[in-house]
């Protein structure tokens, strides 16, 4: 693969130009999370300071750097290599994005970087590759594990590392990273967040007279959450090792923690038997319940166990159960689960400034009857499933009126950034979808429950989509994680269980899409009705600019734009397939 290196003579002289944080061109039109409180520094030519390996871009896969932001990445190999920015922002909540190798067991190995201000050291930082690295047979298989086998291919093989800093680094100070370790392993940096990291919650300043303190004299966590059930619990500042799962049994419970770079709850039962699987996870099922400022993580590094009889079995999601109504979930970090949350029947949810990054499988996942919930001003990067999902499953209630809006989505690795799967009156507005291994957004009817409902429409508005979708090729390679198939940044398929209809994807900005800007298939002699496509345009695509593949049905299209499209805008509209223009847009 071509390699580009930067000599140190080569970057410092444009020192001035190049250490600033970047900038997110969506923010001005409010798209994804342009409230956000941290910074951007990407280890990109012409964007820092190195004399380290930078390496080219490329969508192959057996390549790191086709998981990295923008595919391009920096390689610090030997030792005093570094990487180096200029700070925009006074800042203390460093987020370093990146890779090392996975160990022979899959346990991962460690590294260590120094972080440098202005020249000067504060501190050592180190890189553990524990929780990256799934690996998937080559041959073909559902859903990975987490041991290295040469019949097997690679993915999930960046994750972060948090630190909260004894200072701020100032603003206008230069803050290095440098390899300390003497030896000839790649330690791959994708990226560094910064923020200035608010001051944490205090339990004076909590109003309710109706509060209690958990102290570790108190004994479990768990005890002491159940035993007050009904109060606003505050959780201080610290790191908890919590051993089993957390229940909220007791509507108008609030647990406070002190912040989420404050207060962390660690599950640590190993994730290598099934026993374990109620072990993990703050669940929920009664109404008015509060979670704020926590930061939620587990020993777990995987997405199943495996079970006696061969069969997968979950480890655990970060937040489950149903939440009940009138439910609150506002700065929760929450990394490394199965699923960063998966909630059944909740109804009225608001879920607000949380991150859910670097799960096994999906981010948040609001299922089996869930209505009128709200999930906005949120991150979600590096999960192994789609970032923002709602899926009818079951066949007890469909859910409805799910809103994903103001939320960024980096890196997903497999499957999409947005999935609808059955329902009615879904919303994903206002969203910024960045480097998506697969699709983007996606609307398939693969998965079995409640179908799309007659009434209203599941609409798509106001997205920006960079590098969606995917081309055909062999696993590990090309394709989709679950087979060699090619995947659009647009992706909509009704394949197995009942047809699409009533789908609006309108004023939507489709970025160098890897393969098809757009695809459209069907099979199993399942339809596509009242499918819109309104104010679209396609900034560059590999392929096609719609791609119909096997469509059956019909779509209503006004105002779509191609520029710089690699074959056509169009393949051939198969002839079961109607592609009707409308007069005027229906949406704004």
């Amino acid at each position: 693969m071509k390699k580009l290196f930067l000599t140190l003579f080569l970057s410092a002289g444009l020192t001035g130009l190049l250490a600033q944080s970047v900038s997110f061109p969506d923010d001005a039109q409010k798209r994804g999370y342009y409230d956000r409180p941290y910074k951007r520094y990407e280890a990109e030519p012409f964007k820092c300071t190195s004399n380290a390996l930078f390496l080219s871009p490329t969508y192959v896969q057996t390549e790191v750097q086709s998981e990295a932001s923008n595919v391009v990445a920096t390689q610090l190999i030997d030792k005093n290599a570094y990487v180096q920015w200029k700070n925009d922002e006074a800042a203390d909540g460093l987020v370093i994005r990146f890779s090392l190798p996975d160990a022979p067991d899959g346990k991962g190995i460690r590294g260590v970087v120094a972080l440098f201000v202005n020249d000067n050291f504060v501190q050592n930082i180190t890189l553990d590759s524990y929780w990256a690295w799934q690996h998937a047979l080559l041959t073909g298989q559902t859903y990975p594990d987490n041991t290295p086998t040469e019949d097997k291919f690679a993915r999930m093989r960046f994750d972060d590392v948090r630190v909260k800093l004894p200072q701020k680094i100032p603003k206008g100070a230069t803050f290095k990273l440098v390899k300390t370790d003497d030896n000839k392993i790649p330690y791959t940096i994708d990226f560094v967040d910064l923020e200035p990291v608010s001051a944490s919650v205090t339990y004076e300043s909590i109003t309710d007279a109706n509060k209690v303190k958990y102290t570790l004299e108190a004994g479990s966590i768990n005890a002491f959450i159940a035993k007050n059930g009904g109060k606003t619990i505050y959780i201080p500042e610290g790191k908890y090792d919590v051993n089993e799962r957390i229940y909220i049994d007791e509507p108008n419970t609030k647990l406070v923690g002190a912040g989420m770079w404050y207060t962390e709850l660690y599950f640590s039962a190993p994730s290598d038997n099934a026993e374990t699987y109620d072990k993990r996870g703050i669940q929920a099922s009664k109404d008015n319940i509060v979670l704020d400022g926590l930061y939620i993580t587990t020993v777990n590094n995987r997405r199943y166990f495996i079970l006696n009889n061969g069969r997968n079995g979950q480890v655990g999601k970060g937040l489950m159960g149903s939440f009940g109504s009138n439910s609150l979930i506002r700065n929760v970090w929450v990394e490394h689960f199965e699923c960063g949350g998966w909630i059944n029947g909740t109804n009225n949810l608001k879920v607000e400034y949380c991150r859910f990054r670097n799960q096994y499988a999906d981010g948040i996942n609001l299922s089996s009857g869930s209505k009128n919930a709200i999930i906005e001003h949120c991150s979600f990067r590096n999960n192994g499933d789609d970032d923002m999902a709602s899926w009818s499953a079951g066949r007890t209630a469909m859910c409805e009126n799910v809103t994903f809006q103001y939320n960024t989505a980096e890196n997903n690795w497999r499957a999409s950034s947005v999935g609808f799967f059955g329902g009615k009156r879904h919303k994903a507005l206002n969203l910024v979808v960045i480097d998506p291994m697969e699709a983007a957004l996606r609307v398939t009817t693969d998965f079995p429950g409640f179908e799309f409902s007659n009434e209203g429409y599941i609409v798509y508005d106001n997205i920006s989509v960079y590098r969606g979708g995917g081309k055909a090729g062999p696993l590990g390679f090309y394709g989709a994680f679950m087979e060699h198939t090619e995947s659009g940044a647009i992706h909509i398929t009704s394949y197995l269980q009942y047809d699409i209809r009533n789908i609006r994807f309108s004023n939507i900005d489709l970025y160098d899409s890897k393969n098809d800007a757009i695809f459209i298939d069907s099979d199993h002699e399942k339809l596509i009705e009242n499918l819109y496509l309104e104010n679209i345009t396609i900034h560059s695509a590999g392929r096609y600019g719609i791609s119909f593949h096997h469509a059956v049905g019909e779509a209503f299209y006004c105002n779509l734009k191609y520029e710089n499209i690699g074959k056509a805008n169009l393949t051939n509209i198969p002839r079961w397939f109607k592609f009707t223009p409308l007069a005027n847009c229906l949406s704004k």
